[in-house]
């Protein structure tokens, strides 16, 4: 009996002039089917083994990746019926080309390149890839250096991380995982540009109304209800707040901080099945809570959209001394690998075409793993 894709099967491992991508959920075959175009395209005289490259997501895959391809090949030399003595031949070529064929992870082959090519990419010719480890070792060193000394003089953004007191590390460990976010993104501008239109102060100021407004049902409500007691902890806040201001002006950086954490922290779900006083209207505020909840955690997203842009700037010193500890070790991390070859290909017409004529097959399996 046919399988119900079998034509998509057949395409595969005979439209061998068109680039194909196959989509199939787990399990159906795909990498099989990788496999058999790889042999196919051998079979046909349309490229050889080392003319291909097949990538997967680790380095465990590409070894097995490597031993079924072994296996597909034997098994077509092997088909009396199936196979020519012309392909049988260029079967048998390919076998002593297996072990150096270019089938690995996507980090391996751009390492390969820029070994190849160490002049043109600027890079150590004996450089190492630096293990995860090493590499936040090292990104760590540049941070604590970095973190000691700006203390003296931090910026913006900086400051207003400072006044906040959340996670286990405080403000050392909120600045430490913006740190890796950004190395880790670093070539991806996007998440670190400032959401247009918003007014951080203007925003506060209304918010802080609207709390306190609400906050003024807070004693006229039932104090046993969990509702009320919602309603009390938004008192509390509210109460903080004038004491503050009573003896100082307002305070932007740190109202940031507190409303950071009072958002984390309240009980703004809380429902309340007591009844409630007389002239208390409790469905009302209710819905009036409920739309505070929703302001505040949006106040709370776009806070740090506005704050991502300046602690990008403030924090890239520390990118460009991790990248300055790495070549003092001869090492790259696995991101320089993607980026170096993309430059590489990129930026360097002769290297690029010379990559086209050597390469004339691109095999990639699990390319929804594989780092775009």
């Amino acid at each position: 009996m046919a399988l119900a894709d079998q034509s998509a099967r057949e395409r595969i491992r005979t439209d061998l002039d068109t680039t194909l991508v196959v989509e199939a959920a787990a399990g159906t075959g795909k990498t099989t089917e990788l496999v058999g175009r790889m042999v196919a395209v051998l079979m046909a005289g349309r490229g050889r083994l080392d003319g291909m490259v097949a990538v997967t997501f680790t380095d465990t895959a590409a070894g097995e990746l490597k031993l079924r391809l072994r296996t597909h090949i034997e098994q077509a030399r092997r088909d009396d019926a199936g196979c020519t003595p012309e392909a049988r031949r260029l079967l048998t070529d390919a076998l002593p080309q297996l072990e150096e064929a270019r089938i690995g992870t996507i980090h391996s082959f751009c390492a390969d390149l820029l070994r190849e090519r160490p002049v043109e990419a600027g890079v150590d010719p004996l450089f190492e890839v630096a293990p995860d480890d090493v590499a936040r070792m090292l990104l760590d060193r540049a941070y604590d250096r970095w973190f000691e000394a700006v203390l003296a003089n931090p910026g913006p953004g900086v400051r207003r991380i400072l006044r906040r007191r959340t996670g286990e590390d405080g403000p050392r460990g909120l600045l430490r995982a913006a740190l890796h976010a950004l190395a880790e993104r670093r070539d991806f501008p996007t998440p670190w540009r400032r959401a247009p239109g918003f007014d951080r102060d203007g925003a506060i100021d209304g918010l802080v109304a609207e709390m306190a407004a609400l906050a003024e049902w807070a004693s006229r409500g039932n104090p046993e209800d969990y509702f009320t007691q919602s309603l009390a902890e938004l008192a509390r806040f509210v109460d903080d707040v004038a004491r503050a201001e009573s003896v100082r002006p307002r305070d932007h950086d740190g109202l940031e901080a507190d409303l950071v954490r009072f958002v984390r922290d309240w009980h703004a779900a809380w429902v309340g099945f007591r009844s409630a006083p007389n002239g208390f209207p409790k469905a009302e505020l209710r819905e009036k809570r409920d739309a505070l909840k929703v302001r505040l955690d949006r106040f709370v997203a776009d806070a740090g959209a506005d704050l991502a842009p300046e602690l990008r700037d403030e924090l890239w010193p520390v990118v460009e001394a991790y990248d300055e500890l790495k070549k003092r070790a001869g090492c790259l991390d696995f991101l320089d690998l993607l980026l170096l070859a993309r430059n590489l290909v990129r930026g360097k017409a002769a290297v690029r075409r010379e990559l086209q004529r050597r390469f004339t097959h691109l095999f990639v399996d699990e390319f929804q793993d594989t780092d775009p």
